[in-house]
């Protein structure tokens, strides 16, 4: 940050708390105290853990930015956005938010974001970022989010149980085929109740990672669906035969909403999903786990770097200067490399990469990530608007497939008619 920008919004403070007795800032975002502090509001999603972690960061940047007061608030994944689009659509959406790659486009084109280039190379340093991520956050030639950390998807699995099925291990380089193979021979190894593998038809995500092995995106740059219905069949019947062959995790045993995964209830040994979240996964399931990359029948894997949450700054934020010191302290400050670790992903700068000190699964990660980065494809263009609700209308109707209400025929039909409803009005 530049001493001149440092001084401006410190100078602020001390006038503000002169001239506290005249007025008081519209409430909303970042209003100002009575007393001259600059009051800022920062949400995020979580759990308890990384709550505490945020809490010991903000009060370093209180401490280190005497006279800025950040309150935080955090929920869990489904409900944050339930709050935040509710806030926004009020006007009082906090000054910073915590933001994910689906949401990123909806957020800036309804003009909710700030456009954050004005404060790069001033508040906000961004040289740091690791290849990737630098221009993760942009939409266009405007910069709306900043990148925390990453992630990939993986296929996580108890290895001691694998090697003493005597099924083929998992690795970079399997078919679907094996994979398919390897699960029946996991599955007759396995006490009743337990099961080789989560479900896989319910998640966007997934499908994504296929389609990439194919050349395809869930979304060209237009906005609109980049695959087919032969595609989504393809996706669809690769669980029915899953359900079919007894291999993974019945629907009826699922609990709708839950928070624990199947692996981490250890009803199965093995799923499917982002490498970040088996640090939760196997504090719940017990055993430790290792990461293998997704099958594929072609020379691609059809896995990126995604950035696995970004920050961004209310575009009625009273106080953008600091809001975007704040992200910058939280990307670039070592203490906060130290302080995360992993938490929100392997960190998305070298510098807080360095401080950060992993251990445990946090290593495992790091390893498998390194093992496979040679191999992984561009990100693309963050999502349209809409994108999310395409994502919920995917696991909607996979339930019904699931549970024989629909056919998957019925579903695929319904998927495109919905989706394209849900991408034309977002």
């Amino acid at each position: 940050m530049s001493l001149r920008t440092r001084r401006s919004w410190r100078t602020r403070v001390a006038a503000t708390s002169a001239a506290f007795a005249v007025t008081a800032l519209v409430a909303g975002c970042g209003a100002d105290s009575g007393d001259g502090t600059i009051e800022l509001r920062y949400t995020f999603w979580g759990n308890p853990d990384r709550g505490e972690r945020t809490d010991e960061a903000v009060a370093l940047f209180e401490e280190r930015n005497p006279g800025v007061k950040i309150t935080t608030t955090y929920s869990e994944f489904g409900g944050y956005w339930q709050k935040l689009a509710t806030e926004a659509a009020g006007g009082n959406a906090p000054d910073i938010i915590q933001m994910d790659y689906t949401y990123l486009r909806e957020y800036s084109e309804r003009g909710q974001l700030l456009d954050l280039t004005p404060h790069i190379g001033e508040e906000l340093n961004v040289d740091d970022l690791l290849p990737g991520l630098d221009e993760a956050g942009m939409i266009g030639d405007e910069y709306f989010a900043v990148p925390v950390g990453r992630n990939m998807m993986a296929f996580q699995y108890d290895a001691a149980v694998w090697e003493e099925s005597g099924a083929q291990l998992p690795e970079a380089g399997w078919t679907w085929e094996e994979f398919h193979e390897a699960i029946a021979v996991v599955r007759d190894h396995l006490p009743e109740r337990q099961w080789a593998t989560g479900a896989l038809g319910e998640h966007l995500h997934m499908l994504d990672v296929l389609l990439r092995q194919e050349g395809k995106t869930i979304f060209t740059d237009e906005g609109e669906l980049g695959f087919d219905e032969a595609d989504l069949t393809e996706f669809w019947e690769i669980s029915e035969r899953m359900r079919e062959d007894g291999t993974t995790i019945p629907p009826e045993v699922l609990v709708k909403g839950d928070t624990a995964t199947a692996l981490g209830k250890g009803q199965v040994i093995a799923e499917f999903g982002w490498d970040n979240f088996m640090a939760s996964a196997q504090n719940t399931y017990g055993s430790e786990l290792s990461l293998a990359p997704y099958p594929s029948d072609t020379d691609e894997l059809g896995l990126y770097f995604k950035p696995s949450m970004l920050m961004s700054v209310s575009a009625r934020s009273e106080h953008p200067e600091v809001a975007a010191e704040f992200i910058d302290f939280m990307i670039n400050d070592p203490e906060v490399g130290s302080i995360f670790g992993a938490n929100r992903g392997l960190p998305a700068t070298n510098t807080q990469r360095e401080q950060a000190e992993l251990e445990g699964v946090d290593v495992v990660i790091d390893e498998y990530e390194a093992s496979v980065e040679d191999m992984l494809g561009e990100p693309g263009i963050a999502p349209p608007p809409g994108g999310a609700g395409v994502e919920r209308l995917m696991s909607r109707i996979d339930e019904e497939i699931s549970h024989g209400r629909i056919s998957i025929e019925e579903g695929v039909e319904r998927f495109f008619r919905e989706a394209e409803q849900t991408l034309s009005n977002p």
